[in-house]
């Protein structure tokens, strides 16, 4: 298939991470059940870029939609594309669609956390503990930037999309490489 033959929907991730009662937790949203063909699921703050905006002034007015925070950007921690598991399964004139997303680092500036968004597509928003979402150990292997894949599950058995498990391995070894001494 060409690039001409689907679309493409740009996206702009935030993982924010932060320590609630000595753990690090991420915050993220809780997409409504409506929304997706796996009912509810944890995303990162985020979502679809729009014609008159960049990639950080997107994501950046996601995050303050969907979690009520303001953010500041620290840096790309990387990028990924996604295409449905179905052909034609993402968009109601069944035209195949794929999604480029660029994924930032943030930390929360201002706001109260409790979604803006009304109508949207997401329900609440929530400080969730790392370990309770992101795969075990980080993986040692080169990371797939693409997946046809459905969700994960969270410690709890709620779905979290795959992005999420994505984003906080490619966190976790930038914080490994921070760690390491300079020489």
């Amino acid at each position: 298939m060409e690039f001409r033959d689907y679309d493409t929907r740009l996206a702009a991730y935030c993982v924010i991470v932060a320590q609630e009662d000595g753990r690090d937790c991420v915050l993220l949203s809780m997409l409504s059940a409506e929304r997706t063909r796996w009912g509810s699921m944890w995303t990162l703050p985020g979502g679809g870029v729009e014609y008159d905006e960049g990639f950080e002034g997107a994501a950046l007015r996601e995050v303050r939609e969907e979690t009520g925070y303001d953010a500041e950007i620290l840096g790309v921690l990387g990028a990924r594309t996604f295409t449905p598991q179905r052909r034609g399964s993402g968009e109601p004139d069944g035209r195949p669609f794929k999604s480029a997303a660029v994924i930032f680092e943030a930390v929360v500036t201002g706001g109260t956390l409790g979604t803006l968004e009304v109508g949207g597509s997401t329900e609440y928003a929530a400080w969730v503990p790392i370990d309770d979402v992101a795969p075990g150990t980080p993986s040692t292997t080169r990371l797939p930037d693409h997946t046809s894949a459905g969700p994960e599950r969270a410690r709890d058995g709620v779905r979290v999309v795959s992005t999420v498990g994505y984003a906080l391995d490619l966190w976790r070894r930038l914080q490994r490489m921070r760690s390491l001494p300079v020489t």
